[in-house]
């Protein structure tokens, strides 16, 4: 037997004294083996080895899982995973024996520069290219002229980071090499990603650390969706790629061996465009809790406004990325295929490239999913297959690939990251439907926490519970946690039922669960209940160990759930102190004797008495989930959420714990067992959609309230105070969008005034578990379809809390006690186009309906129903509600209309005449797409307004970058003795100093001048003269002459010495114009609030003529940067220069180009047209204007 076999090669791997291992034992969970690892220093390693996909595999058909809390360096975890690669078939005393040898290999080199690696002979080189053919760099191998080990190059002493070292390459190869590190970082700096540099990314750096990021708002995620992710708008989601043994470029990795490259990616949140080294190194080697203070001192940690922390779905990401990304570029590289098409190859090749596969299925050749033409154009372009692209940049392509799945985690498993094929589209990614996936979904932790839910959203999680109670009590359920290998105790009893009953009181009674007869099976046991031990007569072995979980039954009495604690004195064996009861069985009537006997609890003040020793029969947590069939299934999930304490008893147990530790449901083991902990996280993480409390629940008061940080402003009004409310979104996160698209598609059809209705959808409490997680369908027939196939909806409330009614199977530990739930829906205003508009609305169109909120009738008493009420629990506000079409008013039960805030229309909002001055074609989303479908263009400059510091800016636009030779002619050259710089002809055809003053709308200094003002702008004229002698012109790219400046407070500064590549140089080569002229103003509070910034000359094409670069159609620059919203006090004008240099270089979503060719029909633009345009971006963006810009933007004499 293959169970019996495991047992006994646990033991032989015990008795063969492997080197390195102090012990092996069997592990809580079933098939697994707890093996203890003696590092050569340090504290012991606990590894778990876990059978897959179950021990009745065992060996022959089993791999194992190997995972470990311990925080490991690199090497030792990429150990653990090859070794879990090859465990197929491999039984334990040998697999034990591989993992010590290969732990104890990768611990003892502990270094990064030559890690241990068990996969060189196993590796199959991708792409098409010889493993023995050198890269570009290889060729140049013999300008290597050795390696340095130096200090500490990264200096924190973070644990599991080597010393860093150097190579020492020929000045030529250094150049060359450096040349192509800034262009590929440039390039995905205009792509519209913002670099940071944190440590190396030079030439001869051994050790490099990138990050590569954008903002969430450009991410084109609905408000939902940022929501629901817990993200912030201004946050930033960053890429950081490590480089531990030298930069590779991307035909580095594409000529070597996958597996072979030292490079590693990690994906996070942090509030700035960039982490610092220690947060960095910290993602990478998880050390962050072992951190020292001193480093504490002077970096803010990952929990600080500064930090870098994961993202909900970051352990999941950052394996699929490191693990398969560039195996998927190899693939793309040799193929010619798409993302998708690259990870099907994957899949079917198991990695391998097939040369021999010349023809391929057209279905690897399929077009990108529709979904990616509505992602923003940083994510949507495809760098390697951009024609016009000379030199591929890796950074580049990692970026787009890691954000491009990002955005659409929701299409994808989390763990073996193939698509899944289902109709619905969540709003939070999941797992697919193979059962291996869900079961390491939730071992390995990729699931959101169960603690952080409960602590932040406890009603949430009591709605949640509720519903699948709900749904299983009545067998409604669609979908089974199978997969998780959950140990239940067999089913004796049947307590749900398949018929959804008549409404019912909410106090139904009980199904008195019947003790098992001696037919079934059970242990004959007897049972103190005193001192909570078990007797065991006629067994000879023990037949639990400690940390199972038991039934024990006695006649006359609800069974009892324990835990075992100790069996050394076995046959007695010493059970959990308080026994856990399941809720919904009450204790029957029985011998009044025997019941005070059994209940006598001892005190200190009085005698024990005498042992309540009582008949019992005993099951044990022993049954497979899996293997019953779907009553059996909802029978126990019934009974184990039933033992599950209430919400507001975890969630003040998990308060208590967080004083000392990290607050964990699996401590309080005497109490939950490992089969209700794993229902529970089931029905969390499985939840699709995003449910936030914004009503007041039963039993919370004021100062609760507002410390849960309750939006109670976001209630919908007119609404009795027995229905609690929470804003509801469901669809994936660009369901948003082709809403939108529906209600642009349908423009035509609809008042302008009353773009969509509202409507209820009322569905009896057992569906709700299903729809959370399969949206609002129309597979099953409930109530009949008289009226046609789709969502039926009233916009009457009263007729929906007919179809809403309420049933017997509610959680017993609910603190809501729900009766009931119904949707309020946001639907397209057709009803000509509806399957049916009378008496109900029924709605064919998926892509129509919107859920907005969820309203759950709560019952705070055990008496039945609630009871009738006319209070409402927010009264109407028609300033910040959206004022509903008068031919279809939805009311409540009251027969009010209803009052929906603006809040949660945001969308539909803009198509409202009555609230929006402009046409919807000339708004703007803050994804970054107008309404007309194309891309908008506003899109802000990548970078343009992150806060950069300026040695990230210096960096990409730094020395090397003249042709070989030149260099060192124009180094410590720059300026002449007069102070004007020199300009090399072969460099730049730019000529300082060639302006005339008379043709510039030059400015007297103004009225409001200020001293803080005054001598901060003289200070900054200072340093960038000065930066400006000490840098070639061709290489700084702006000038400013100042000789011009006569007026602080008004800047004239040129752009110059383009990519000749670019189609704006070559525009101004054929008009004759050397530079672009622009002007900056500063106001009165600067440099507390941005300069206004425009171009004089030349004239720009516009943007609706096909033009580009950032500037607007009157000469402003549309920049978040020079906004309130995005400027910061502690920018400088360098950086300024740079960023509006970068951003009308930039060809996203198109080139710039000039008005006009021709020499002679140059024109400047006028101050009052930029000004104007300045305002209309701003709007267009909702960013700020600046305080008091009329006064120094406008007057033309200040």
């Amino acid at each position: 037997m293959p169970r019996k076999q495991f047992i006994a090669d646990i033991q032989a791997a015990a008795d063969k004294k492997i080197l390195g291992i102090t012990s092996i034992a069997r592990g809580d969970d079933d098939g697994e083996v707890v093996a203890s690892f003696a590092p050569p220093t340090g504290a012991p390693i606990e590894i778990s080895l876990l059978a897959q996909p179950d021990v009745g595999s065992y060996p022959s058909e089993s791999m194992f899982m190997i995972f470990t809390q311990a925080d490991l360096p690199p090497a030792a975890t990429e150990a653990l995973e090859t070794v879990a690669n090859f465990s197929a078939g491999v039984r334990l005393p040998e697999l034990i024996t591989t993992l010590s040898q290969k732990l104890n290999g990768a611990l003892a080199t502990g270094s990064r520069e030559a890690p241990f690696s068990i996969d060189d002979d196993s590796d199959v080189p991708m792409g098409g290219v010889n493993e023995n053919e050198s890269s570009d760099e290889g060729a140049d191998s013999e300008n290597y002229a050795g390696y340095d080990s130096g200090a500490d190059d990264f200096g924190t002493g973070a644990p599991g980071v080597s010393s860093s070292a150097t190579y020492r390459l020929s000045e030529e190869a250094a150049k060359k090499l450096n040349r192509r590190i800034r262009h590929d970082l440039r390039a995905a700096k205009m792509a519209g990603f913002t670099v940071g540099v944190i440590n190396g990314m030079k030439a001869e750096s051994v050790n490099s650390l990138l990050s590569i990021s954008i903002r969430v708002a450009k991410l084109g995620l609905s408000d939902e969706a940022i929501q629901a992710w817990d993200l912030e708008p201004q946050q930033h989601i960053v890429l950081l790629i490590r480089f531990s043994s030298g930069y590779k470029t991307f035909e580095a990795v594409i000529s070597e061996p996958a597996k072979s490259h030292d490079i590693a990616f990690r994906v996070g949140v942090s509030n700035s465009y960039k982490p610092t080294v220690t947060e960095a190194l910290a993602a990478f080697t998880e050390a962050t809790k072992n951190m020292d203070k001193d480093d504490e001192k002077d970096t803010p940690s990952v929990n600080d406004k500064a930090g870098f922390s994961n993202l909900f779905i970051s352990s999941s990401l950052n394996d699929f990325i490191t693990h398969q990304f560039i195996s998927l570029l190899k693939i793309r590289y040799s193929v010619g295929v798409s993302w998708d098409g690259a990870k099907q190859y994957f899949n079917d090749k198991q990695g391998k490239l097939d040369k021999g596969a010349a023809d391929l299925p057209s279905t690897y050749y399929e077009d990108p999913s529709e979904k990616d033409t509505t992602l923003p154009t940083a994510i949507a372009n495809d760098h390697l297959t951009d024609h016009q692209v000379r030199q591929i940049s890796f950074p580049l392509v990692a970026a787009q690939f890691a954000m491009r799945y990002l955005v659409r985690c929701t299409d994808f498993c989390l763990v073996c990251h193939d698509k899944i094929e289902e109709d619905f589209e969540a709003l939070k990614p999941y797992v697919c439907s193979k059962p291996l996936c869900l079961y390491q979904y939730m071992s390995l932790g990729f699931g959101p926490s169960v603690e952080h839910e409960i602590l932040t959203q406890p009603y949430v999680v009591d709605l949640l519970v509720s519903f699948c109670y709900a749904s299983a009590f009545n067998r409604r359920l669609r979908e089974y946690p199978t997969g998780m290998s959950l140990s239940v105790p067999p089913v004796y009893t049947s307590v749900t039922r398949s018929v959804l009953p008549p409404m019912t009181f909410y106090h139904q009674q009980p199904v008195v669960e019947t003790p098992p007869n001696d037919a079934q099976v059970g242990v004959d046991v007897k049972l103190d209940l005193n001192r909570q031990e078990l007797i065991f007569e006629d067994n000879e072995t023990c037949p639990v160990q400690v940390g199972n979980w038991i039934v024990v039954s006695v006649p006359g009495r609800p069974s009892d759930h324990y835990r075992v604690e100790d069996i050394s004195l076995f046959p007695t064996i010493k059970l959990s102190n308080i026994p856990v009861t399941r809720a919904s069985m009450p204790l029957p009537p029985s011998n009044p004797n025997i019941q005070s006997s059994m209940l006598t609890v001892p005190t200190p003040a009085t005698t024990p008495p005498p042992p309540a020793i009582m008949a019992a029969k005993l099951a044990i947590y022993d049954q497979n989930f899996d293997d019953l069939d779907e009553i059996g299934k909802a029978e126990s999930i019934v009974m184990l959420l039933d033992t599950l304490p209430t919400i507001n008893e975890m969630r003040t147990y998990l308060l208590q714990m967080s004083r000392f530790s990290e607050p964990s449901l699996k401590t309080w083991k005497d109490r939950i067992s490992p089969a209700a902990l794993g229902i529970l996280r089931w029905i969390i993480a499985s939840n699709r959609s995003c449910l936030v409390q914004v009503d007041k629940c039963p039993g919370q008061d004021d100062i609760e309230i507002a410390m849960s940080k309750v939006r109670l402003d976001q209630r919908v009004s007119n609404v009795t105070d027995n229905w609690v409310q929470f804003r509801f979104a469901q669809g994936s996160p660009d369901k948003e969008q082709r809403f939108l698209n529906a209600l642009r598609a349908e423009q035509a059809n609809f008042d302008p005034q009353y773009p969509t209705i509202f409507a209820f959808h009322g569905s009896p409490l057992p569906n709700w578990h299903s729809i959370i997680r399969a949206g609002l369908d129309f597979k099953e027939v409930q109530h009949g379809r008289a009226y046609g196939h789709g969502v039926y909806h009233a916009q009457d409330q009263a007729t929906s809390v007919g179809y809403a009614q309420a049933n017997g199977g509610n959680w017993p530990g609910s603190i809501l006690k729900i009766t009931s739930a119904m949707s309020l829906n946001e639907i397209v205003n057709c009803p000509a186009q509806f399957a049916s508009s009378s008496p109900y609305l029924v709605v064919q169109h998926i892509d129509w309906i919107q859920c907005r909120y969820l309203f759950v009738q709560v019952c705070p008493t055990d008496g039945g129903y609630p009871a009738a009420t006319n209070n409402v629990s927010h009264i109407s506000d028609p300033s910040v509600e959206v004022k509903q079409d008068p031919k279809r008013t939805a009311v409540s039960t009251l027969r009010t209309p209803i009052g929906v805030p603006v809040c949660a229309v945001k969308v539909s909002r803009a198509f409202r005449s009555s609230t929006q001055g402009d046409t919807p074609a000339n708004k703007r989303r803050k994804s970054g797409f107008s309404f007309s479908g194309s891309k908008s263009p506003m899109v802000e400059v990548g970078g343009a307004s992150e806060g950069e510091t300026l040695s990230d800016l210096e960096f990409l636009f730094s020395e090397d970058e003249a042709p070989p030779g030149e260099e060192s002619k124009l180094k410590g050259k720059a300026v002449e003795s007069n102070g004007t710089p020199k300009t090399n002809p072969k460099l730049t055809d730019f000529v300082p100093g060639s302006l005339d003053q008379a043709s510039l709308p030059m400015l007297e200094p103004p009225s409001y001048a200020t001293p803080t003002a005054t001598k901060t702008l003289n200070r900054n004229l200072r340093e960038v003269l000065e930066i400006q002698k000490k840098t070639p012109l061709h290489e700084l790219g702006w000038y400013i002459d100042q000789e011009l400046v006569s007026n602080v407070y008004q800047w004239i500064f040129e752009l110059h010495s383009f990519d000749a590549s670019l189609p704006l140089a070559q525009d101004m080569k054929k008009a004759g114009v050397t530079s672009i002229v622009l002007e900056l103003r500063f106001g009165k509070d600067y440099p507390f609030s941005p300069p206004f910034l425009r171009v004089i000359r030349p004239r720009f094409l516009p943007f609706s003529m096909g033009g580009g670069g950032h500037v607007t159609a009157g000469g402003a620059m549309c920049m978040e940067l020079l906004t309130n919203s995005g400027w910061s006090s502690v920018s400088t004008i360098e950086s300024v220069l740079l960023q509006v240099r970068m951003a009308i270089m930039n060809t996203e979503p198109k080139p710039a180009r000039l008005e006009n060719c021709s020499k002679a029909h140059q024109r400047d633009y006028g101050t009052a047209e930029a000004i104007d345009a300045f305002v209309r971006a701003c709007r267009a963006h909702g960013w700020t204007v600046p305080p008091g810009f009329q006064e120094f933007a406008g007057s033309s004499g200040f």
